[in-house]
């Protein structure tokens, strides 16, 4: 399994409402991008969160299966729509972890 997490800062002036929009936005992927076995958006909650304070994690079955996710129309369009707006920096991993 690779788990496919994303650490975002947003602008200065992101309301919360438009924060729980895109939150809304990125777990209803779940239902229309089938390699998509988890999906989870929230806040960081490490100590020493401030730099990167919201955190994405998808967890998809192999590499290939995370290619096909950061291409599918449905993904390209939230990017494009709800996070692009709002996104000042991201920084995105991926790791293989057990099943």
């Amino acid at each position: 399994m690779i788990h496919h997490v994303v650490l975002f800062r947003f602008h200065d002036g992101t309301s919360e409402a438009q924060v729980a929009e895109l939150r809304t936005k990125l777990l209803g992927l779940a239902g229309v991008i089938p390699e998509i076995r988890r999906i989870a958006f929230g806040p960081n909650l490490a100590p020493g969160a401030a730099e990167w304070p919201h955190v994405l994690v998808v967890v998809l079955d192999d590499m290939a299966a995370v290619q096909r996710y950061a291409e599918h129309p449905a993904h390209v369009d939230v990017v494009q729509r709800a996070v692009a707006p709002i996104r000042a920096a991201r920084l995105a991993v991926d790791v293989e972890v057990p099943a």
